[in-house]
C-alpha cells in the first residue's frame, strides 16, 4: 500500500521526506526477484511436477521437459541468491 501512496503522492507533485521514488522503485525491484527467484518454491514445483508424474497426470516426454526447465530456473534462483541480486550497492561511496 506504501507503493501505491508514494506514486499517487508523487503524480501529483507531493514529496515527503524520506519517501523517494528511487527506494520506491527498489523495493518493487525487490519483490519481483523474491517472486521470481525464490528456490524454495522452484524446489516445491519440482516435487509436483515429480507427483504428477508418478501419478500418471503427466507423460514422460512432459515430465522430462517440465524438470529441465525447473531445475533451469533453480539452478538461475541459487546464482541468483548467491550474487544477492536483491540488495543495492553504491559504486560512487
Amino acid at each position: 500500500m506504501f507503493f501505491i501512496d508514494d506514486l499517487l503522492l508523487r503524480s501529483i507533485g507531493i514529496s515527503l521526506p524520506g519517501l523517494d521514488m528511487i527506494w520506491t522503485l527498489e523495493q518493487l525491484q525487490k519483490f519481483a526477484y523474491k517472486g521470481l527467484y525464490n528456490p524454495e518454491k522452484i524446489k516445491n514445483q519440482i516435487k509436483e511436477t515429480r507427483l504428477l508424474y508418478e501419478f500418471g497426470e503427466m507423460t514422460r516426454p512432459e515430465y522430462e521437459a517440465k524438470n529441465a526447465d525447473l531445475m533451469h530456473k533453480l539452478d538461475l534462483a541459487l546464482k541468483a541468491d548467491e550474487m544477492n541480486l536483491g540488495s543495492r550497492t553504491d559504486i560512487l561511496g
